[in-house]
């Protein structure tokens, strides 16, 4: 069975050591003793060790929401993924559609970005996701396979089990409300779908898809509960302790 996921990009909405602080401390008291859950935050870089600090000793990961495409060298501003390691990461964020508008991220970054994750044992958390153009172009589906292969290329099979694969519609980043739960666990059906044909049932059925895109605590209880859906992937709601608590119970 696989094992539910609940986890929070708390983005740069976090933009001091006091919030950073008084957060953690309170989702430490709130859920940091859940063992059934798989939970982790993914905080900005300059605060990575002061969450670790909090987070030690509970049963809350931490990782980064990003990672230099290549392992070092000159790259001004980036960060190399053997820092975050030593840091005590788990997990790396990629993908996302604000990296792939803003910062130009492309599949290929983001494959080698995979790549470095398998090589330093840490877990790659691949944010997939169509646009509401692919929509109204009726290649949605398209786009998603074309996104899950290009994570897939060249990656060993047995590193493959550890990629969570993030589904975020980017029409509904944001919104009011996350995309309909029907529509959610058709697409989580449809992905899992092109692992399968890709790397096979066994690594099909382990491999963990979780959504993201405007998760709260009203839309949770419905969305954990579809088959193909292994966990959630909070943004704003996120930064609040209770929230974050009610979406892990919405997973126990």
């Amino acid at each position: 069975m696989r094992r539910k996921i609940v986890a929070s990009s708390w983005k740069m909405h976090i933009s001091s050591l006091d919030e950073c602080k008084l957060l953690c401390e309170e989702l430490k008291e709130k859920v940091g003793s859940v063992e059934t859950v798989e939970m982790f935050i993914l905080p900005t870089y300059p605060i990575i060790q002061t969450v670790g600090s909090i987070f030690q000793g509970s049963k809350i990961s931490w990782g980064a929401q990003n990672v230099c495409f290549e392992e070092r060298g000159a790259y001004t501003g980036e960060v190399p993924i053997k820092i975050l390691k030593d840091l005590g990461c788990r997990y790396i964020e990629m993908g996302h559609a604000e990296r792939k508008s803003m910062f130009n991220e492309t599949d290929i970054s983001i494959n080698k970005k995979v790549k470095l994750c398998e090589k330093f044992d840490l877990i790659p958390v691949v944010c997939i996701g169509e646009t509401q153009e692919d929509l109204d172009n009726n290649v949605g589906e398209i786009t998603l396979k074309t996104q899950v292969l290009w994570t897939l290329n060249g990656v060993n099979k047995e590193f493959i089990n550890k990629i969570i694969f993030a589904y975020e519609p980017v029409w509904a980043i944001g919104k009011s409300e996350a995309a309909n739960s029907d529509y959610v666990q058709k697409t989580h059906e449809y992905i899992r779908k092109v692992i399968e044909q890709e790397c096979g049932d066994d690594v099909a059925k382990t491999i963990r898809i979780i959504y993201g895109g405007s998760v709260s605590p009203e839309t949770a209880p419905k969305l954990i509960k579809c088959p193909d859906v292994d966990g959630l992937f909070i943004g704003r709601f996120g930064l609040n302790s209770d929230n974050f608590k009610s979406m892990v119970e919405s997973a126990l």
